[in-house]
């Protein structure tokens, strides 16, 4: 039986024109990411001139189109993972209460700075080159009871309804990672014998030890899209890196967020800084991975590690999430 959550609206803020224009979405039983989660692939991106991007007509028509895909693509994942999240009745699920199962589609103007930062013109190359309008996410409340997860995603993938053609894990070391080399092979030959061109598959430590695992799939209407695979506490610290990471390469965090970017401002030109808040958050990552699970009646206080002294005060983990709770408390948790 699917889980029943009641429905949920979610608004996103294209903050693109004069009148504030707004598109709301309704997804039934979901709820969206925070915002835009980061892609990985090619290293770091910079931000060129907007004439690179494409126009925002254009993505707000990419947006419009993304809209059915999506939902079709909630559907599918609903009826594979929806059982799986953890319910009052059913608190030792392994996906987290409420926010086991989310799906968010990019912004318009996300899409236009993701193509000038690639030099996309057009929408076919927009939907050739960025796998990632369309983001999903799974969040885990035990990370030890991956085998569940692992079991729908290939039976999802025999039918035909999860269509994998890569694979990515990320972690800091081996043992953080939330698949083990045996179940990822055991997916990838899954999945090799639904594509006739094959998965390709990679395991990875980046800089900021960030770790997930990311499946990008084929979607309907020549689209493209990700699930991403990773723990409760791990999701809390990408919240905040995420942040970091966007202002690194000299990108704009959503408009509601404006006084913790003007705050932070010296963090696009500042290399040592840079390099020291990318340690910062290898720590915090590994510290959330080594967080044990907990019930989904725990009032737990979100907490980081706290930031080092060589650190300005306000770039404590601590600090920034207390700085976006309040800006998502003000402006509304999925407004831009």
């Amino acid at each position: 039986m699917l889980l029943k959550i009641n429905p949920l609206k979610f608004t996103t803020n294209f903050g693109i024109n004069n009148n504030n224009s707004q598109r709301t979405n309704t997804f039934p039983a979901t709820k969206p990411m925070p915002y835009d989660s980061v892609s990985f692939k090619g290293g770091e991106k910079h931000m060129n001139s907007r004439s690179d991007a494409v126009n925002h007509r254009l993505a707000q028509q990419i947006y419009a189109e993304a809209e059915p895909v999506a939902k079709d693509f909630h559907s599918k994942l609903l009826k594979y993972f929806g059982s799986l999240v953890a319910t009052e009745g059913h608190p030792d699920r392994p996906l987290a209460y409420k926010k086991g199962l989310s799906v968010r589609i990019k912004t318009p103007e996300s899409i236009c700075e993701k193509t000038a930062s690639l030099g996309l013109k057009n929408k076919n190359e927009v939907k050739e080159e960025l796998g990632d309008i369309i983001g999903a996410r799974l969040v885990l409340r035990d990370s030890t009871k991956t085998d569940e997860i692992l079991k729908k995603l290939i039976e999802g993938v025999k039918n035909n309804d999860i269509k994998i053609f890569e694979i990515e894990s990320y972690r800091p070391e081996p043992k953080y990672a939330y698949l083990s080399r045996k179940q990822l092979d055991n997916l990838e030959k899954v999945c090799n014998k639904m594509r006739t061109n094959g998965v390709t598959r990679a395991e990875t430590s980046i800089p900021s030890g960030y770790t997930a695992v990311h499946f990008s799939v084929y979607l309907n209407d020549d689209f493209k899209g990700e699930i991403q695979l990773m723990g409760i506490d791990v999701e809390q610290v990408k919240e905040i890196e995420d942040m970091l990471y966007k202002l690194k390469n000299n990108k704009s965090l959503a408009p509601k967020y404006k006084t913790i970017e003007e705050q932070l401002k010296e963090l696009k030109t500042n290399k040592p800084l840079q390099r020291a808040l990318t340690a910062y958050s290898k720590e915090q990552y590994i510290a959330a991975r080594e967080r044990e699970p907990y019930g989904i009646k725990s009032k737990k206080a979100t907490k980081f590690l706290p930031a080092p002294a060589y650190i300005p005060p306000e770039y404590d983990f601590n600090t920034l999430y207390r700085m976006k709770t309040t800006c998502d408390y003000k402006y509304g948790k999925t407004s831009g």
